[in-house]
């Protein structure tokens, strides 16, 4: 413990499966269009393809089912995703002992964003959709979180905020985390 008499400065939470009660914010968005990416996890978990790619793959899926989908469209289908009860008492126990507390996630910003404003957490790094002018949606994903290496998102946080590694705690519920555990 240090002289603050925390053990920890900051606690990053994985959001997929931890703060909401889904398996993945992109499952959640597959799920209500009907439309399944088992190919792509396949040919992501081979090797085969990277994050980017990974994304493109999901977001044709759902441009096949709605062409002329919209940020707002997908918005309005996160709207509806489960959040785990706890979240607003948890970061509100952590920020009153002076812990900073971060989102880090491969899911959508669309909803880590909302979380992290709702609940009052002082950051997060998440995974986009890029769109055009109208907000119609490109194609293409905007990653700032590796899948399999989370630890990269971890390390921007810490640097953010000053906080050494071994003054930081990681929450999460996944393989894709332990590179933040490291």
């Amino acid at each position: 413990m240090s002289g603050n008499g925390r053990k920890f400065d900051l606690v990053a939470f994985d959001m997929d499966g931890v703060l909401v009660d889904y398996l993945s914010s992109w499952t959640w968005v597959h799920d209500r269009f009907g439309v399944s990416n088992e190919e792509s996890v396949i040919s992501f978990m081979d090797g085969e393809i990277d994050d980017l790619e990974f994304m493109r793959r999901d977001i044709a899926l759902w441009l096949k089912h709605r062409p002329g989908l919209g940020l707002g469209d997908v918005e309005r289908e996160l709207a509806r995703l489960p959040i785990n009860p706890g979240i607003g008492a948890t970061v509100s126990a952590l920020k009153e002992r002076g812990i900073r507390t971060v989102i880090i996630s491969g899911g959508l910003d669309l909803i880590a964003g909302k979380i992290a404003e709702r609940y009052g957490f002082d950051a997060q790094w998440s995974n986009g959709l890029a769109a055009d002018a109208n907000g119609r949606l490109t194609g293409e994903g905007v990653l700032r979180v590796e899948l399999c290496n989370k630890s990269k998102a971890l390390h921007e946080a810490q640097e953010l905020f000053g906080i050494a590694p071994e003054r930081t705690a990681a929450i999460g519920n996944s393989s894709i985390d332990v590179s933040m555990f490291q």
